[in-house]
């Protein structure tokens, strides 16, 4: 998945409508505090994106990291105490590594081994654990990525709030959809429809009721925001955008009180004539009241709301 992204992204000569990126996160209990995203320089290839924290009424923009030309920092993660912030650096094609940093952007910290090629981290909700994604098989290791070991094919992974099962996505040949499974990698299940084409890594609500995804697969058009039930049952769409409109929808995950969604659209966004670059938007957990973060001439996305410290 990871490497099928980058060929997807460094293939492209400019960033355009049609660009699609995913996520990588876990929403733990608590009070609200800041939205970390990626942000993608508006400029030709190579890209270069790096990471972000703002408050969610868009105030106190502050960059965490900086990259080289042809670097990406992407899909942040916050630590269920909000005491760090991990993600995937990708350097083109040539695989992806995942690091580490403190929330003031201090304590970088390269977390994969040199040979390694991991993407889409996330932590337990104990803090103790990252679930990743390490060429479409799901790993599981400690805090610092050792004793690392595979729970099943995947990628996308997210915790549930108790720690004991990962809902992920997986796509047998054409088809995508959400998975739920043990993590022992024991239950596996389907929760949603293939005909969805769900995918963009789910998040589950922090009382561990329904989980979020993105439905509409690679295509910039029909993409919507649906919840369900962990057992498959009570589909809801949350976002109605038409088949007809440019959405370039991508996930994003709960707030830590479960009343609210970060997410990142196309639709309501600022950016130049001809381009379809996201911003960062919040709305409530049942698809109404949708406002925007951030409002940049940047392509913006990989949300995840972190608690209060």
């Amino acid at each position: 998945m990871n490497r099928r992204r980058a060929l997807l992204i460094m293939g492209a000569t400019a960033v355009c409508a049609g660009f699609v990126a995913t996520l990588s996160h876990a929403t733990a209990p608590g009070t609200n505090g800041r939205i970390a995203f990626m942000r993608y320089r508006l400029h030709d290839a190579p890209y270069q994106a790096e990471l972000f924290t703002v408050n969610s009424d868009g105030s106190g923009a502050r960059k965490l990291t900086h990259v080289a030309p042809g670097y990406t920092d992407d899909n942040p993660d916050w630590a269920p105490d909000g005491s760090r912030i991990v993600f995937q650096r990708c350097r083109g094609t040539r695989g992806c590594h995942i690091w580490s940093v403190l929330p003031n952007g201090r304590g970088l910290k390269r977390l994969s081994r040199a040979t390694a090629d991991n993407s889409e981290p996330v932590y337990s909700p104990d803090g103790r654990h990252i679930a990743f994604s390490a060429d479409e098989v799901l790993m599981v290791a400690d805090a610092n990525l050792r004793h690392a070991h595979p729970v099943g094919r995947g990628f996308e992974p997210g915790w549930s709030p108790d720690g004991k099962r990962l809902a992920f996505v997986w796509k047998p040949g054409n088809r995508s959809a959400v998975f739920v499974e043990n993590v022992d990698g024991t239950g596996r299940h389907r929760i949603t429809p293939f005909p969805l084409r769900a995918e963009d890594h789910p998040d589950w609500s922090p009382d561990g009721s329904r989980i979020l995804f993105n439905t509409g697969g690679q295509s910039v058009r029909g993409q919507n925001l649906f919840t369900v039930r962990p057992d498959g049952t009570d589909l809801r769409q949350l976002t109605h955008y038409s088949r007809k409109t440019k959405t370039n929808l991508v996930n994003g995950s709960f707030s830590p009180d479960g009343q609210s969604i970060v997410f990142a659209t196309v639709v309501g966004a600022v950016n130049p004539p001809g381009a379809g670059l996201d911003d960062v938007f919040v709305m409530s957990a049942d698809g109404t009241d949708i406002r925007p973060v951030t409002r940049a001439r940047n392509w913006d996305g990989s949300a995840d709301w972190g608690p209060r410290r």
